[in-house]
């Protein structure tokens, strides 16, 4: 009995000894439209992430929702893990494609925006919103409005 309170002693005073991990920044650094067809396109979005430990981190996953003109026209994820030395800073790159009905719609509203705002400009408003996963299942939420063009 004696040694079982002792291991939970040490086992608590160990854990409370342990740094806390402290969550990265995980912002978007930008959005590109990499490729306009007549049936899809093709955008790159790229995560800037920070890490304020004094060890390495692993960000598992990254997946993101990007509506165009307000329009949903795709889901981007990472591909592969990335990671994040201690300290340090890198980016992530996720992928989407939108497929023909999306890419028409949001043309439609661009064009109807124009219509009747055309002091706004060509540029295409975006709006991005997503989650990273880092070690141990943390889930860190990030998001950003813009314009592609400007």
């Amino acid at each position: 009995m004696r040694r079982a309170v002792l291991f939970a002693v040490l086992l608590a005073a160990a854990c409370a000894t342990a740094p806390r991990l402290e969550p990265p920044k995980v912002g978007v650094a930008r959005v590109t439209l990499d490729r306009f067809g007549g049936a899809s396109a093709q955008f790159t979005i790229v995560l800037a992430l920070s890490n304020p430990n004094d060890r390495e981190i692993a960000v598992d996953a990254a997946a993101a929702d990007l509506r165009v003109e307000n329009v949903v026209v795709g889901s981007a994820r990472l591909a592969a893990p990335v990671r994040l030395p201690a300290h340090g800073e890198t980016t992530a790159t996720l992928a989407a494609r939108t497929d023909l009905p999306s890419t028409l719609q949001a043309a439609a509203e661009l064009t109807r925006r124009l219509s009747t705002r055309p002091e706004d400009g060509a540029a295409l408003r975006y709006t991005i919103s997503g989650t990273a996963t880092i070690d141990g299942g943390s889930v860190i939420p990030f998001s950003r409005s813009g314009e592609i063009g400007r």
